[in-house]
């Protein structure tokens, strides 16, 4: 390790008895490997004063240069027409806030993607990032450009999810202000917060519906014994953990819209007589058991959470606890909604304009998924059945056939006691 002085005239004092200081360019001409912890508009000065004591070394770029400034050790190196291989791509997908918040005591380690154009320089940099405690992957050179926007982009998995979500927004938005802008008395201005709130419910649902739909439609996949995997289908299992948590934040909003707008004037429906009635003491029990259980899941999709837990619990959250969720989600919309869908004659505010009301549209998507995961659970439970009776069946075939011959025997004595051996 060393330690260069950049003021050349400092005097050195006792502390380089153990690490020594060295004036820089004899330090660079020195070293092995040279880290490039600066800033990428310093890259292309810095190869111009440096390269020839550098050349000689193995160079590691940790810029996140995107690809319009073009700052980056390898095009700064084309651009100088520098024909030079011993350069590495390390270190740069680990950020100074992972390192900062990073406990030095602690038993997770760090993981950094490595790749470069020659081999031997790549495994000298493994062999220095596991010195210093880093986990290591090693990506082939053609994955250069991904690799060097690691900390440039939010993913495209938020990218798409949030596309996703909002357009889904939209559509329920266009959906409830023409619905619901034929209501009596209707005012424009309740679309700023009372119409919104339901803007906020039905999209939340739907979005926890979506989440939960890939990976239980692939389930049913398996259960026809088909192996082929459609590409849409594992889209949307790499995105459903971010639509779940885009779905969370819109169930969040409308948390806190209802408890500001609950009372006589948006929800005097509920309070006609002074008290609710059961099925909207029901409503609000639903949601909110619902509500507590999908903060669960959103606790447990925290990657210092989630990294932490077992098979079992994993299962256990992401399986009966979101579906519950789901569930009683569904029932809060159902226990509010089937009075008026029911209701004769038909409500001019639940079916304005004669198309359907919101509570009922909201609820018809999650059902079917819902019915699609029964099915799925269904097929899961017939499969298991048929396998045990079959394993069943051929330990039995098993134990006949290994009994001796004489134990099939018909014997008087067999016959007198009313006992007969068949195969």
């Amino acid at each position: 390790m060393v330690f260069t002085e950049p003021i050349q005239t400092k005097k050195t004092t006792g502390f380089n008895d153990s690490v020594s200081i060295e004036p820089f360019p004899q330090a660079i001409e020195a070293c092995d490997i040279c880290i490039l912890a600066i800033p990428d508009y310093a890259i292309e000065l810095f190869l111009i004063q440096n390269f020839s004591l550098l050349k000689d070394s193995i160079m590691i770029d940790l810029t996140n240069g995107n690809r319009k400034n073009k700052r980056d050790l390898k095009r700064v190196l084309s651009s100088l027409d520098i024909k030079f291989d011993r350069w590495v791509k390390a270190f740069n997908d680990i950020g100074a806030i992972q390192e900062l918040q990073h406990h030095s005591g602690g038993k997770s380690r760090f993981t950094t993607q490595v790749c470069g154009p020659d081999e031997e320089s790549v495994e000298a940099v493994i062999r220095l990032a596991e010195a210093l405690g880093y986990s290591t992957k090693k990506v082939p050179i053609d994955q250069y450009e991904k690799l060097q926007g690691a900390q440039d982009t939010i993913g495209w998995e938020w990218n798409h999810s949030i596309v996703l979500m909002v357009a889904l927004f939209l559509l329920v938005s266009i959906y409830i202000i023409i619905q619901t802008s034929g209501r009596p008395n209707f005012e424009w201005y309740t679309i700023l917060a009372r119409h919104s709130n339901r803007m906020f419910a039905w999209t939340s649902i739907y979005g926890f519906a979506l989440s939960l739909l890939p990976g239980t439609l692939i389930r049913l996949i398996n259960a026809f014994g088909n192996t082929r995997r459609p590409r849409l289908l594992v889209w949307g299992c790499n995105i459903r953990k971010h639509v779940g948590l885009i779905s969370l934040y819109f169930l969040f909003l409308h948390a806190c819209m209802t408890v500001l707008l609950f009372g006589g004037e948006y929800f005097g429906y509920m309070l006609f007589s002074g008290e609710m009635a059961w099925e909207d003491e029901a409503s609000m029990l639903t949601a909110v058991v619902s509500t507590s259980l999908f903060v669960i899941t959103g606790i447990a999709s925290l990657p210092s959470v989630g990294d932490a837990m077992n098979k079992a619990q994993f299962a256990c959250v992401f399986g009966p606890v979101v579906w519950m969720a789901l569930a009683l989600g569904v029932m809060h919309v159902l226990f509010i909604g089937v009075t008026s869908w029911t209701a004769t004659p038909r409500s001019p505010y639940a079916w304005a304009r004669g198309m359907p009301p919101e509570t009922l549209l909201s609820s018809v998507f999650p059902l079917f998924v819902m019915f699609l995961k029964a099915v799925q659970v269904g097929l899961g439970y017939i499969g298991w059945l048929k396998n045990k009776i079959n394993a069943s069946k051929r330990t039995s075939v098993h134990n006949k056939s290994s009994r001796p011959p004489e134990y099939n025997e018909v014997t008087p004595e067999k016959l007198e006691n009313g006992v007969i051996q068949t195969a």
